[in-house]
């Protein structure tokens, strides 16, 4: 690696040297002609640039650029969270972000638990299906935190969720 910046560095220090032969034709060469007036040119040589990051380095490159999106994505969810809590909009809903992937116990408790948060919190519970949303009303819904309590109980205990 040594001989090789050795070697590119040489050519920097060499000179330029241009003439016109009898014919009119420009020349230019490292080394002045015999017998014929020859002008020197100052070279200006571009700065050796560093040798190339290694191979691995670009791997580090990508780790760090998703890290810096997760960040960026967490900080624009909880400025989202921070804005609809002080619009006073509805409380995240669970049911609006649904998935066909099979749940864990935990991920079912925890859903179940928002699911009881969210029907506690909201004042007018309503249910969709193929003909529109359905309302129910203030006894239904009571009857519903009740019924989401006592599941939730039953498959979580009575807070976490033991093994």
């Amino acid at each position: 690696m040594l001989l090789i910046l050795a070697l590119a560095a040489l050519p920097a220090h060499a000179q330029l040297y241009k003439w016109t032969d009898a014919d009119g034709k420009v020349h230019y060469s490292d080394r002045p002609q015999d017998g014929v007036k020859s002008k020197e040119i100052a070279v200006q040589r571009p700065v050796a640039k560093p040798a190339a990051a290694p191979a691995g380095d670009w791997q580090r490159q990508e780790l760090e650029s998703r890290e810096r999106r997760i960040q960026r994505e967490a900080a624009n969810q909880e400025a989202a969270d921070t804005s609809a809590r002080t619009a006073g909009k509805a409380p995240y809903n669970p049911s609006q972000h649904r998935s066909n992937k099979p749940m864990t116990d935990d991920e079912v408790c925890k859903r179940d638990a928002q699911q009881i948060e969210f029907s506690e919190k909201v004042p007018k519970l309503a249910f969709g299906n193929s003909n529109g949303s359905v309302s129910v009303s203030e006894e239904e819904r009571q009857a519903i935190v009740r019924q989401r309590k006592e599941n939730h109980a039953l498959l979580c205990g009575s807070g976490q969720r033991t093994r």
